[in-house]
């Protein structure tokens, strides 16, 4: 083990899930862990580019004041791609206050 590196105990059927995405997105497993990990810890790479971090803030913040467009409307959406009746992109929905 190089210094500083460390060895994870975690159960086969996480393991085996982490495998599936890795392969799924064509990332080593140590890759694809390490990167999850780093997001989840708050050592997220992009968080060195402070314009995009404030930029997803600003709309964050604007969503949650104003409304957004809801999941299932996305994906109702997506399920009509490529049939007879495709459906128009879903419009933002104002935020119920309550």
């Amino acid at each position: 083990m190089a210094d500083g590196d460390h060895t994870l105990k975690i159960s086969a059927a996480l393991a085996e899930r982490l495998k599936a995405a890795s392969d799924d997105l064509g990332k080593s497993l140590d890759e694809y862990a390490t990167q999850l990990l780093d997001a989840y810890a708050g050592l997220d790479p992009y968080k060195e580019d402070d314009a995009y971090w404030k930029e997803l803030r600003r709309e964050a913040d604007e969503t949650l004041r104003n409304g957004g467009i809801p999941l299932e409307d996305v994906e109702k959406w997506m399920r009509s791609w490529g049939t007879d009746a495709e459906l128009p992109p879903p419009e933002p929905r104002p935020r119920v206050r309550g």
